[in-house]
């Protein structure tokens, strides 16, 4: 029997969670608990309405996994203290905690400061009590999702289908959120439920046509009431006919018209100006970096580079670096130190490997060896201070897509988290997976799915 999301979140979120928070922001601790009860249905039901969305499921499979492996369930501390009460923003960390917000304000749409004022009205909190609990709730449901993927093993198709199975659920749980909260959701594929309409006829008729209208939601509204009246006509088979032409005609159109846009969406997406907040995954940019050369190790799997003769960087603190003159500490400090080099808005340019830093078969555990490179990225972030980076993880296509995308994820979660024990503020060094693609030599000899098999660096702020 699958595991109750609303549950288990609702479990998590209470006794010293709800105390602490209630410390935190300054709130009575009943109130406190009232908000996160109408937080909770929303948070899930926005995140099901986007998995319902094209690309959806793919990408709360990743976020998930990520949010599991960064331990963010076991560190309540660090929830708490990325808490931001400007409701008008979410705290900037670069992390779960923005990517997450920033996903629940994509779904919600203009509805999202409805939704922040409806809560805080109910519970009696400020409104930027109210956007802080949310901050919270999305990375922890995020975690408990992510948990369960474990547990069970799962893979995409897998955690697709637990996500289905919560749909009865959370959809009586928004139908119950008092003063119509759960109105907010309507119109994202979650049915009659989110509208708080509760008798049986109602229900019954949303299921009948629930399919239709999420489908129909994807492609357009004209398709989308065309659908229903379609869902309509079964008591009237006369109109079929005239009906289903209408709809084809329709459809065929719609996709015509998404063809022709298609080149202009992509360049959009892929000259978006990068920021330590980036939230852009692998289906919109390709991140490619171009690595130094070297020779493959047979014995430790490993691609060994050639770093090159031996230099000393002298930092502004007064350390020493000494490192090869190809080294990535190189390439990383002759970048940050160069008043005339940029950051590039194209995010597929800037991207270094580091070539020092490997990982235990099949494992997201590093290698003692490794360290070493982390904690001179580290140092040279202190040096300075206002820059920022996104560390992208990438394996070879040993195995399946999926599981190699959850790999590379936890790995780069585990690089970024070595620079974050060496003092780096977490604000400032982003993680993502990218799984096999964009490979930068072949994946056709154990020389290349070695070189495939890294972590590389993008400076996202100088």
């Amino acid at each position: 029997m699958s595991q109750n999301l609303i549950e288990l979140a609702q479990n998590y979120f209470s006794g010293d969670t709800v105390r602490q928070a209630s410390t935190t922001l300054g709130e009575n601790e009943s109130s406190i608990g009232t908000a996160l009860r109408s937080i909770i249905p929303l948070v899930l039901g926005g995140l099901f309405a986007r998995s319902q969305q094209p690309g959806g499921s793919s990408e709360l499979f990743g976020m998930a996994n990520q949010a599991h492996s960064s331990g963010i369930l076991g560190n309540l501390s660090s929830l708490l203290g990325g808490m931001n009460v400007n409701s008008t923003s979410p705290a900037a960390d670069g992390g779960l905690l923005n990517k997450g917000t920033e996903l629940l304000r994509s779904v919600f749409g203009n509805h999202y400061t409805t939704a922040v004022e409806g809560v805080s009205q109910q519970a009696g909190v400020r409104t930027s009590t109210t956007s802080s609990l949310l901050h919270m709730a999305v990375p922890v449901v995020l975690g408990l999702l992510g948990k369960h993927v474990a547990d069970n093993n799962l893979d995409a198709n897998g955690f697709n289908n637990y996500l289905g199975s919560q749909r009865g659920s959370i959809m009586g749980a928004l139908g119950n959120l008092p003063g119509g909260l759960g109105s907010v959701l309507s119109g994202l594929g979650l049915g009659a439920a989110a509208t708080g309409v509760g008798n049986a006829a109602s229900a019954t008729a949303n299921t009948v046509g629930n399919t239709v209208s999420a489908a129909a939601h994807r492609t357009g509204d004209a398709v989308r009431d065309t659908a229903r009246d379609v869902e309509t006509a079964a008591a009237t088979p006369s109109r079929w006919p005239w009906l289903l032409l209408l709809l084809a005609v329709l459809a065929a159109l719609f996709y015509f018209m998404r063809g022709c846009n298609k080149d202009a969406d992509t360049t959009t997406a892929t000259t978006t100006e990068t920021t330590m907040t980036d939230t852009t995954t692998s289906a919109a940019v390709a991140p490619v970096a171009t690595a130094p050369v070297g020779s493959y190790d047979e014995a430790s799997g490993n691609y060994i580079y050639d770093t090159g003769a031996n230099t000393a960087i002298k930092l502004s603190d007064g350390t020493t670096l000494n490192v090869g003159s190809n080294s990535f500490e190189s390439r990383l400090y002759n970048f940050l130190n160069d008043a005339n080099q940029t950051v590039s808005t194209d995010k597929t340019q800037g991207w270094m490997s580091l070539d020092r830093v490997y990982f235990n078969t099949g494992k997201s555990t590093l290698t003692a060896e490794s360290q070493a490179q982390l904690k001179n990225l580290a140092a040279i972030l202190k040096a300075f201070p206002n820059a920022a980076v996104k560390l992208g993880g990438y394996t070879d296509n040993k195995g399946k897509a999926d599981m190699n995308l959850t790999l590379s994820a936890d790995r780069a979660n585990a690089a970024r988290k070595a620079v974050l024990n060496n003092g780096i503020d977490a604000g400032r060094v982003t993680a993502e997976g990218y799984g096999q693609e964009h490979p930068i030599a072949s994946n056709d000899t154990p020389e290349g799915r070695a070189q495939n098999r890294r972590v590389d660096v993008r400076v996202t702020k100088k």
